[in-house]
């Protein structure tokens, strides 16, 4: 099942996974000629302090979060969890929706995995 998952979505990273050139070899904000996986590649400078402010206001923690720009104004921030759920915010004139949810299945069974090792732990914590 992963490799044909793999096969397929390979060649569409492969440029970025070996490349030797900027922007692919700085990790930073897209703005200073870098690349991450928590901010999407179009966004400026005043939006990434625009999703900033949001974090800090809202008491979000962007440590488990992922900001994407889907058009002017308009941004979606993913939240990793296991519950899902959706909210959209007006915040000094852009909408923002907050969908919690990613990887739910990935860190369901990170929990089911942890829970059975617990069974050989040395201790009860």
């Amino acid at each position: 099942m992963y490799s044909e998952f793999v096969e397929r979505l390979f060649p569409l990273i492969s440029v970025e996974v070996f490349a030797l050139e900027k922007p692919y070899t700085s990790l930073g904000f897209p703005e200073e000629g870098g690349v991450t996986g928590y901010f999407s590649p179009g966004m400026t400078a005043a939006e990434l302090t625009l999703i900033r402010e949001f974090f800090t206001e809202t008491k979000l923690s962007p440590l488990n979060t992922r900001a994407f720009k889907k058009g002017d104004g308009n941004f979606v921030i993913t939240v990793g969890s296991i519950n899902k759920k959706k909210t959209e915010h007006d915040f000094k004139g852009a909408k923002i929706s907050v969908e919690y949810g990613e990887f739910a299945p990935y860190l369901q069974e990170v929990n089911y995995y942890l829970t059975k090792a617990r069974e050989y732990a040395a201790n009860d914590n």
